[in-house]
């Protein structure tokens, strides 16, 4: 009865009673059975989706930074244009050699403010005569994604307005790179 019962267990839990214990029979029954579950799936399926959503969302996130470093641009390259018309820095004082760098430090966002080796205004054209055109020009270099540095576009906006005075304090040359 002792030497039964032993087969009785192992036949019991292999539900077989086709013959001798099988290690490899056993082993494929169990990797058939799992092989049908779906366990695990949607980690595996989220694990494919994330890389590429992740990537969709971050550059949405900074095509709308570049928009808002644009819109900064235009803002600062409109201000100085009115400055320059009226031979002022953009803080009320007179206009000077320093008219640029003043201009840059007034951009709106701190990476704007912070960034002399991105930042670029220029005064493109200087009045010579009350009613002739002043150009100011404000560019940055935007870089997509910082983990990814190579990709950049340059941001560029300029504004023209009539001077008002005919010889200005300020020279045509740029506050940056």
């Amino acid at each position: 009865m002792v030497e039964g019962a032993p087969k009785v267990v192992i036949h019991a839990i292999l539900g077989s009673h086709r013959g001798p214990f099988r290690p490899s029979a056993v082993v494929f029954r169990r990797l058939r059975s799992r092989w049908g579950s779906e366990r695990g799936t949607a980690v595996v399926e989220f694990a494919l989706v994330a890389v590429p959503l992740f990537l969709i969302v971050l550059g949405i996130l900074d095509f709308g930074r570049a928009l808002n470093y644009y819109n900064n641009l235009t803002q600062l390259a409109g201000q100085g244009a009115r400055a320059a018309a009226v031979n002022q820095n953009v803080d009320g004082t007179p206009a000077n050699g320093t008219f640029q760098q003043k201009l840059a430090a007034e951009a709106d966002s701190p990476e704007l403010k912070g960034s002399t080796n991105h930042l670029n205004v220029c005064v493109t054209s200087v009045p010579t005569t009350i009613g002739s055109p002043v150009t100011v020009t404000a560019t940055y270099t935007f870089h997509f994604i910082p983990l990814v540095h190579p990709v950049a576009i340059t941001l560029s906006a300029s504004q023209t307005e009539r001077s008002e005075t005919a010889t200005p304090g300020y020279s045509a040359t740029c506050s940056g790179p």
